[in-house]
């Protein structure tokens, strides 16, 4: 039990509330989490990480829950086709297609994290120019008033 958190633990080391770590459960994003005997959850350091994985895909890079699910599920896939090749039992032809499929899945990683960057570059031209605006704005109303202040 020593490697465990219960969810005030959880909640005073990540900085969420014990709803937010429920409702992540209820919609799949932490699954399995463990309960006490008494039906408490507690949390293994598997399951920080990815909740830390799951805040910091939110909070920092502003993908939504619904991105995010999908990006855990496919790097779960991502895992599972490793294994799969590292096991080293599969064929020449079979190796070939999970990498192929391996290739496919981080393609996509790769491609979803592109538009993802191309979205905050349009946000930050925008920002960027209305910036100018208001600076331009500012100098024209300083030069009307005869002050720089």
């Amino acid at each position: 039990m020593s490697d465990e958190l219960t969810v005030d633990m959880v909640v005073n080391r990540l900085g969420v509330t014990p709803r937010t770590l429920h409702y992540y459960e209820e919609v799949g994003l932490l699954p399995n989490v463990c309960r006490t005997s008494g039906g408490h959850r507690v949390y293994d350091e598997g399951t920080i990480k990815r909740l830390e994985q799951i805040l910091e895909l939110k909070q920092t890079l502003g993908y939504s829950l619904k991105e995010i699910k999908r990006i855990l599920q496919v790097e779960g896939d991502l895992d599972k086709l490793r294994e799969t090749y590292q096991a080293g039992n599969l064929g020449h032809d079979a190796q070939l297609a999970l990498l192929d499929e391996y290739t496919e899945l981080l393609g996509e990683l790769a491609d979803h994290i592109d538009e993802r960057i191309d979205k905050m570059r349009e946000v930050q031209k925008s920002f960027h120019e209305r910036l100018d605006r208001t600076k331009k704005l500012r100098a024209e109303i300083a030069s009307i008033e005869g002050t720089t202040e």
